[in-house]
C-alpha cells in the first residue's frame, strides 16, 4: 500500500469515529469532538492527496526552514520534522484548478477548524449553536465523501455518511437566539464568522458547500390505501401533483456538473461535437433532462437543464469508462 493510500485509509477511520461520536445518544461534548475529528479527518485526506500529486513521497508533506522551498525540514519538540497542516493544504489545493476542491469546500474546512479552535468556549450549547455547526458538519461531510471518491476511488457504500438530524427536538430546524447579546464574545465572533463564509456559497454550479440546511419531516408510514406510482408519459394514468422542488431532487445535475463527470468518467472523452449531439438527443427525454424556466409561459425566458443520475448509463453505451490505475 502506498502512502497516500495509507493516509487516505485512516482518514476514512477518523470521519467515522467523527460520524459515531455526534450520533451518540445524550452525548454532552458532541460538536466539540465532532469538529476535532472531523478537522483530522479532512487533514490526513489532503496530506494523501498532496503525497499523490507529489511522487508518494513523505518528505512532500514536511515544511523546510529556508523560505524557497530548499534545504532541511523543521523539527518538532521531539525531533521529527514538521509536516504541512490543514489549512495550509487547503489554500495549496484550491491554487491548483485541477485538484477538484472548490471554494466552498475550502471555506466549510475555515470554518469547521474554527469551530475546533473554540469549542473550549461552548459552555452553554443551544439549539440554535447546535443547528449551524450541524449544517456545517453535514456540508463537510458531503463535500469530504465527493471527494475521497473523487481522488482515490475509495467505497464508502459500506458506510454510512450522514449525520443523524437533532430535528426531533421541536424547533430545532427553526431555532432562533433572542438576541446574540447573550452568547460569550467568543461566540458571537465565531457565528459572524460563519455568516460571513456562508454568504460568498453564492455559486450554483459547486457540488460543494460551506453548510446544508436540514429539513425533517415526520409523516405517517405507507398503509394500504397509500397509491404506488413511477414516471410516465401515459396520458390515461391518474394525476398527482408534485412540486418543482421535489422534481428537481431527482435531476441534480447541471450542464457543467454533468460534463465534469463526464471527463472523469471515461478515458475517451471529450467535449466536443459528439459529445453535444448525444446530449441534444438525451435532452428530449423528461427521465433523463428538465428543463426549469425562469418565467414559464413567457416565450423569451431564460431557461436551465438539469440531468438525472440515470443519463449516466445511456453515455455508457458511448464512451469507455476509466479504470484506476494499478500501484
Amino acid at each position: 500500500m502506498t502512502i497516500s493510500e495509507s493516509l487516505a485509509e485512516k482518514s476514512i477511520l477518523a470521519a467515522v469515529a467523527a460520524i459515531e461520536i455526534y450520533n451518540k445518544p445524550n452525548f454532552s461534548y458532541r460538536e466539540e469532538a465532532f469538529s476535532l475529528l472531523m478537522a483530522n479527518a479532512w487533514e490526513l485526506l489532503l496530506k494523501a492527496k498532496w503525497v499523490a500529486n507529489h511522487g508518494d513521497t513523505e518528505d512532500s508533506l514536511y515544511e523546510l526552514k529556508a523560505r524557497d522551498g530548499s534545504g532541511a525540514p523543521k523539527m518538532n519538540r521531539s525531533g521529527n520534522p514538521l509536516s504541512h497542516g490543514l489549512t495550509y493544504l487547503a489554500a495549496k489545493l484550491l491554487e491548483d484548478k485541477t485538484s477538484g476542491l472548490e471554494q466552498p469546500a475550502h471555506d466549510n474546512i475555515l470554518a469547521l477548524v474554527e469551530i475546533r479552535d473554540i469549542a473550549a468556549h461552548f459552555f452553554n450549547k443551544d439549539l440554535y449553536l447546535g443547528r449551524r455547526i450541524l449544517e456545517i458538519g453535514t456540508a463537510s461531510l458531503r463535500n469530504y465523501l465527493l471527494l475521497a471518491t473523487d481522488w482515490f476511488e475509495l467505497d464508502l457504500s459500506q458506510y454510512n455518511f450522514f449525520l443523524m438530524p437533532l430535528s426531533f427536538f421541536h424547533g430545532f430546524e427553526t431555532a432562533e437566539p433572542a438576541s446574540r447579546a447573550n452568547y460569550p464574545a467568543q461566540i458571537q465572533r465565531l457565528l459572524t464568522y460563519l455568516d460571513n463564509l456562508e454568504s460568498q456559497d453564492m455559486d450554483d454550479e459547486c457540488q460543494q458547500h460551506v453548510a446544508l440546511r436540514i429539513q425533517t419531516h415526520l409523516i405517517r408510514g405507507k398503509d394500504d390505501s397509500a397509491v404506488a406510482f413511477k414516471w410516465t408519459d401515459d396520458p390515461s394514468a391518474p394525476a398527482m401533483t408534485v412540486r418543482e422542488e421535489d422534481i428537481l431532487k431527482n435531476y441534480p445535475l447541471t450542464y457543467y456538473a454533468l460534463t465534469k463527470t463526464l471527463k472523469k468518467r471515461y478515458s475517451n472523452f471529450s467535449e466536443n461535437s459528439d459529445y453535444h449531439r448525444i446530449r441534444k438527443k438525451l435532452d428530449a427525454d423528461t427521465k433523463l433532462c428538465r428543463l426549469r424556466e425562469l418565467e414559464p409561459g413567457n416565450p423569451r425566458t431564460s431557461a436551465k437543464r438539469f440531468y438525472s443520475s440515470n443519463i449516466l448509463r445511456e453515455f455508457d453505451k458511448h464512451y469507455q469508462q476509466a479504470k484506476r490505475a494499478k500501484s
